[in-house]
């Protein structure tokens, strides 16, 4: 008896032809499922460990702290100008006027 499972429909979200070229040729995996498997392992592995973990999250932020020390980098709080332009764009999307997005780990070209 197999232990294997039916395959799971995918649909890229950019074209077939472009995703296996940049799979195969620039990436240079041997086989397209391989890179997908790989790709699905390590989101899961990232978000299992990393986002529901609280131990995990103080980690990352302690660790996140050193590498600014370590460059000499500070955080700064950001100028009323900067604020104004975040806001400004930000205000379509919290009245509904726009839709977000949200980035999903495609390639698409914008």
């Amino acid at each position: 008896m197999s232990t294997r499972t039916a395959p799971i429909p995918y649909r890229p979200s950019i074209q077939k032809d472009e995703l296996m070229t940049l799979i195969l040729k620039k990436l240079h995996y041997k086989a397209v499922n391989r890179f997908i498997d790989e790709a699905v392992k390590e989101k899961i592995t990232r978000e299992m460990n990393v986002t529901s973990d609280p131990v995990m999250d103080r980690l990352i932020s302690k660790l996140t702290e050193v590498v600014y020390e370590h460059k000499g980098w500070k955080y700064m709080k950001p100028s009323k100008a900067v604020m104004a332009k975040i806001d400004e764009k930000a205000d379509p999307i919290a009245s509904g006027k726009t839709k977000g997005v949200k980035w999903k780990g495609s390639f698409d070209k914008s």
